[in-house]
């Protein structure tokens, strides 16, 4: 039986206020053969990304329902690498994000201790496929879960695989917050971890 892969990556979903520093944006994971391997890449490899919802002004406290678009879009990398066999080897991926139950209050002052949902918090997803295709589709997060994002075979099914012969998705998200429910003024912050697995 094989080891599964393992590769994680941190993003920083912010509502309003100054960010922290996420943990991390690249990762790569190898095995004890050199030939197998899984990168998962979240944002930039030269910075650290950052989605703000900016709740002021005329969003201030009116609960309209209409979604505040994300400060910026953040796309999601996996590519499985795997060497070239003569048969055919199933390689299942799959990305999956650990959503805390909701974005936090950091300025007790003002907004004490509320918590804004994770599951106000949804995305658009571009350069997708199909579903069966292993793309992340338009969806939205699921508070205090482990959701799976995307599923593919690592592997294309024939019957020499030159080179590996691998597949790999990257998806572009615009994130929205839903704006549904009026909160305490104040900075808001949850972290969404992702990690990708090929077993």
């Amino acid at each position: 039986m094989s080891e599964p892969l393992r590769a994680a990556a941190v993003a920083l979903a912010l509502l309003a206020g100054l960010a922290p520093r996420a943990d991390a944006v690249f990762t790569y994971a190898p095995t004890s053969s050199a030939a197998y391997g899984i990168t998962l890449q979240v944002g930039s490899v030269a910075a650290i990304d950052e989605v703000v919802f900016n709740a002021t002004g005329t969003n201030a406290g009116l609960a309209t329902g209409t979604a505040l678009a994300g400060s910026q879009q953040i796309t999601i990398r996996v590519s499985p690498a795997r060497p070239a066999r003569l048969l055919v080897e199933n390689r299942p991926v799959t990305l999956t994000a650990t959503v805390p139950v909701g974005l936090t209050c950091t300025t007790a002052s003002s907004c004490g201790a509320n918590v804004i949902p994770f599951s106000d918090i949804s995305w658009v997803s571009t350069d997708r496929t199909n579903p069966t295709q292993g793309d992340i589709q338009n969806g939205s997060f699921v508070s205090g879960s482990t959701q799976t994002l995307a599923s593919f075979d690592g592997a294309t099914a024939t019957i020499l695989l030159v080179n590996g012969d691998t597949r790999f998705m990257a998806n572009t998200l615009s994130f929205q917050y839903a704006n549904t429910t009026v909160y305490p003024a104040g900075s808001y912050s949850g972290t969404v971890s992702f990690t990708a697995t090929m077993l």
